[in-house]
């Protein structure tokens, strides 16, 4: 029996934990502010992923979607490294009079993100999507909502570009079960590792600006 064939076989016996952690890898992208913790909350994402997509496209084709996700991790994290630091990698220069202030809160995140999946398993019956599978359904479904929320939530390259990495994971799954092919693999899988370069340089091209803003409003609060 072939590495693929037990990929198969795994992916089906671990079809609801594999939603389940996929949305527990979403949460963990939207709710810390730790970039550890963040970037372990996309490579679960994304090995989930890779493995609620064998169902619908061939192994060989799921497994792209684990290393797309493993390279785009690799770039954030050197890039976070970078920076010097985990206050400096989320990138927090926000003053004191924007909106971004009060989303800045762990507990509000928090809050936010159980509220909304709450309000999504309430009204979940009422939800259809063709030709997709009830599970798959759920977890398109919430992966979309929770990414949104991040993009709401987050200014800052990292927390927002995971979250719409996020969105595209569940679009993905929906994707790929109407239209299966090589050529939207390729394409989609392509366009997150240019997406993961973008959201590495706009981190590292960000930290100027965000030092000046700094300057004035004392020590980081990393630092304190």
């Amino acid at each position: 029996m072939s590495l693929l064939d037990l990929f198969r076989q795994f992916s089906l016996l671990v079809t609801l934990p594999a939603v389940v952690l996929a949305v527990s890898g979403a949460a963990l992208i939207v709710i810390p502010q730790d970039w550890r913790i963040v970037l372990f909350g996309y490579g679960l994402l994304s090995t989930m992923l890779a493995l609620l997509l064998v169902k619908v496209v061939p192994p060989e084709w799921a497994l792209l979607q684990a290393v797309a996700g493993g390279l785009i991790a690799v770039m954030l994290y050197l890039s976070a490294r970078q920076l010097g630091g985990p206050g400096r990698a989320a990138g927090r220069g926000v003053s004191e009079g924007q909106w971004p202030q009060v989303a800045s809160l762990t507990s509000f995140r928090l809050v936010t993100v159980a509220l909304a999946v709450g309000a999504f398993l309430l009204l979940r019956e009422r939800i259809r999507l063709p030709e997709t599978d009830v599970l798959y359904r759920d977890a398109i479904l919430c992966l979309t909502m929770i990414g949104v929320l991040g993009l709401a939530l987050h200014e800052e390259p990292l927390h927002a570009g995971l979250s719409l990495l996020t969105v595209l994971g569940g679009f993905g799954l929906l994707l790929f079960s109407l239209t299966p092919g090589r050529m939207t693999v390729g394409l989609t899988f392509s366009g997150q590792i240019l997406l993961g370069l973008a959201i590495s340089y706009l981190m590292l091209a960000r930290r100027p600006s965000a030092e000046e803003g700094r300057a004035d409003a004392g020590p980081p609060r990393w630092q304190e």
